[in-house]
């Protein structure tokens, strides 16, 4: 994997954010602190770039800083017991790596980028030097850990759907919470296909039925536009109509429009 890219000031040094005009706020840890707090950690925040198929946190580790993503989308990675690494879920705006660092405890999984993008970094050894917000600090990072387990689970329930189809349009949804915007910055078919453990054909004949049903729409070639409420209201009726574990009959039986 290739290493993340860093945004550099003139000095030289990872770049500076300023938490309190972040868009990433609503969904990120520090932005649950009291507003005097943020302005105290947003100073010790450093921010930098990635660039598509970095690792910013490799499972196994135990990390010596906290990195939330501001900007990019992730796929989580687990070693299986066959010894073979796979995805097993997605991260975006606001997801927290390297959270179990704070308590001294290894990484769960590996974050592998499917786009560039940002995250803003803190060092764990703040947070060890007890600061006044620390306890706050670690309060939402409870939080954010059961909100991790939520995601896996989310996932979990995308991949109990019959159909490669539904499984697809499962996580065009997922993608378009993870980032917070209805148009979703799509991963390559290659990186879909190794998620759903298909093929990048599949993706792509995938796409164009989910297109057909007027559930997204392709603004450009690695952009769409995700109907949330007309997705689900499809899938919901595709769950009552399609024939289980037959991903054929289910392309053969929408017609794209």
């Amino acid at each position: 994997m290739s290493s993340p890219h860093k945004i550099t000031s003139p000095t030289g040094q990872p770049g500076r954010t300023n938490c309190m005009d972040c868009a990433t706020r609503s969904r990120c840890i520090v932005g649950a602190l009291a507003p005097a707090d943020q302005a105290v950690v947003s100073c010790l925040i450093r921010e930098s770039a990635f660039c598509r198929g970095a690792e910013i946190s490799s499972e196994g580790d135990v990390a010596s800083s906290l990195k939330i993503i501001k900007v990019g989308t992730l796929f989580g990675y687990r070693t299986g017991k066959d010894g073979r690494r796979r995805p097993i879920g997605i991260a975006g705006r606001g997801t927290a790596f390297g959270m179990y660092g704070c308590f001294g405890r290894h990484n769960q999984v590996s974050g592998v980028a499917v786009s560039a993008g940002r995250y803003c970094e803190l060092s764990i050894r703040h947070l060890e030097e007890k600061p006044p917000w620390a306890d706050t600090f670690r309060e939402q990072l409870i939080n954010d850990c059961i909100r991790s387990f939520g995601l896996a689970a989310d996932w979990s329930a995308a991949m109990r759907l019959r159909t490669l189809v539904k499984q697809l349009a499962y996580t065009l949804f997922l993608l378009s919470d993870v980032q917070g915007s209805p148009v979703v910055q799509l991963p390559t078919h290659t990186a879909l296909a190794e998620l759903l453990g298909t093929t990048r054909e599949s993706i792509v004949r995938g796409l164009i039925v989910l297109e057909g049903e007027r559930c997204i729409a392709k603004l450009e070639r690695k952009k769409c536009h995700v109907y949330g409420d007309r997705l689900l209201q499809w899938l919901d009726s595709a769950l009552l109509v399609q024939p289980p574990n037959r991903e054929i009959n289910e392309f053969n039986s929408l017609k794209v429009s």
